[in-house]
């Protein structure tokens, strides 16, 4: 997956998460539901794969 492709999925993620949290009353009273499990797993594991793509970059030279 190019850097851009993945921030891009990273920034669907985001999106997703943030609108279920938005229209979820649950989730708002921490109290995670269902649905947005699978939405939050995706994008807690998108958000640290570009995490490590950008410190792998950094260790570049």
């Amino acid at each position: 997956m190019s850097r851009d492709e993945e921030f891009i999925a990273y920034m669907r993620a985001f999106e997703a998460s943030t609108t279920h949290l938005g229209s979820c009353a649950a989730c708002q009273n921490d109290q995670p539901c269902t649905d947005g499990a699978p939405i939050d797993a995706e994008f807690i594991a998108r958000q640290d794969a570009w995490n490590e793509r950008i410190r792998t970059e950094r260790k570049q030279p």
